[in-house]
């Protein structure tokens, strides 16, 4: 009798190491699966580029952490199945204890045991499954978050061609990483292709302030090329909905290239010859950057559009004197570069503005960059300062977009 209670005791207690082992297999895995919950990934504030490689290298610390949690749980996992296979042994002997303790006990005994075994054996293969695509995803992160380094470099250097693949590049291995579908979408609206930047832009919009309005730019360029008017209403009113959200949200908000997005915001008011409320957001965008020819070109340009010749003159003088600086310093800010052949022709220079488009087609910008020069110099033909000469560059202008548009297409 006292054998057979021994024997009891030891059935029993074996029982119990199996339940607890499998308790600790189940515990294990949603410590996995909380590794795999995506970290959001700040984009930057502003343009400069300190703060963006310091946004890029917390999002990397980050990436190794959760690789280095992967490689923890994977060895608790393999001291785990260590002491599975011991407890098998000591199961096996167990079941040859059981015999003596009759036949019927011993079926129900073995079934159990076998089905705890089967089920630790299904929670040891989803755990190591779950971790190692915890550690392929990590893997990918970490090299996104390098490439979006890279690619912020490339958009600092103006090489817009070479950052558009960088990111295309990082978005493959991260489709989630919002940085990187900001600064994509931002890309695709630089380069004149609204449609590709609008979902991007959407998925990031309500997480960055950066990203809505920089959306409220994808959806007014997009608005510009509808010929139903009351599409293109409907997508200025969307458009404005969401530059003064963001705006609201932080009125500091840059783009890509370093510029105020109340700057785009008097844009779609110039487009919807909303003349006072134009004015007002670009006050708002010199008080931004006070250093920046873009809002007083434009300021300059609402001006002579109202008649106010002695203002509009003033603030081109300005804005040539602040872009001639520019690109004196950096040659290949186009931006600037517009302003300055702009105000050239706004007054009466030419001559130098002609030179200036040459120095522009020999590293020509993008499509959409072209297309927003245009549109500035158009109106500049429709005021009183319009000429032939102007229009004589509105054609080269126009003629530079086509070049361009065929290259992107070949």
């Amino acid at each position: 009798m006292r054998i057979n209670m021994d024997r009891s005791r030891s059935l029993a207690l074996m029982l119990l190491c199996a339940f607890i082992l499998l308790g600790l297999l189940s515990a294990a895995t949603p410590r996995a699966q909380a590794q795999d919950a995506p970290t959001p990934t700040a984009i930057p504030t502003l343009i400069a580029p300190e703060e963006v490689l310091k946004r890029a290298e917390e999002a990397l610390g980050r990436t190794d952490e959760v690789a280095q949690s992967a490689d923890r749980a994977l060895e608790t996992v393999s001291r785990m199945l260590s002491f599975l296979e011991v407890a098998g042994a000591i199961v096996g002997i167990v079941l040859a204890l059981a015999t003596t303790a009759g036949v019927s006990a011993f079926i129900y005994i073995s079934r159990r045991i076998d089905r705890t075994l089967k089920a630790a054996e299904q929670l040891r293969t989803s755990a190591e499954q779950l971790l190692r695509d915890i550690q392929e995803r990590g893997e990918k992160a970490t090299r996104a978050a390098t490439l979006l380094q890279i690619g912020v470099q490339q958009v600092i250097a103006h090489n817009l061609s070479a950052a558009q693949q960088t990111f295309e590049e990082a978005r493959a291995l991260d489709p989630h990483n919002r940085a990187v579908n900001y600064y994509l979408g931002e890309i695709y609206s630089q380069l004149g292709d609204p449609d590709r930047a609008i979902p991007l832009l959407r998925a990031s919009a309500e997480e960055f302030p950066q990203a809505e309005a920089a959306l409220g730019y994808a959806l007014r360029l997009r608005a510009a090329r509808q010929s139903d008017e009351s599409a293109r209403k409907r997508l200025y009113n969307e458009a404005e909905r969401h530059f003064l959200r963001a705006l609201e949200r932080d009125p500091q908000a840059r783009d890509i290239n370093g510029a105020s997005f109340y700057a785009a915001l008097g844009g779609l008011y110039r487009r919807q010859e909303r003349y006072k409320d134009a004015i007002d957001a670009y006050e708002r965008a010199a008080h931004v950057m006070p250093h920046s020819s873009y809002p007083l070109n434009n300021l300059a340009m609402l001006h002579l559009m109202q008649g106010d010749l002695n203002q509009a003159e003033g603030a081109f003088r300005k804005s040539l004197r602040i872009a001639a600086r520019v690109v004196d310093g950096d040659p290949f800010d186009h931006w600037a570069r517009f302003d300055l052949i702009t105000a050239q022709v706004a007054l009466g220079d030419y001559k130098a503005a002609e030179d200036q488009f040459e120095l522009l087609a020999e590293s020509p910008p993008s499509v959409g960059a072209l297309e927003s020069f245009l549109s500035g110099l158009e109106a500049l033909q429709k005021s009183a300062r319009g000429s032939a000469q102007t229009a004589r560059i509105i054609e080269r202008v126009k003629a530079l977009i086509a070049q361009q548009r065929a290259a992107q297409s070949a």
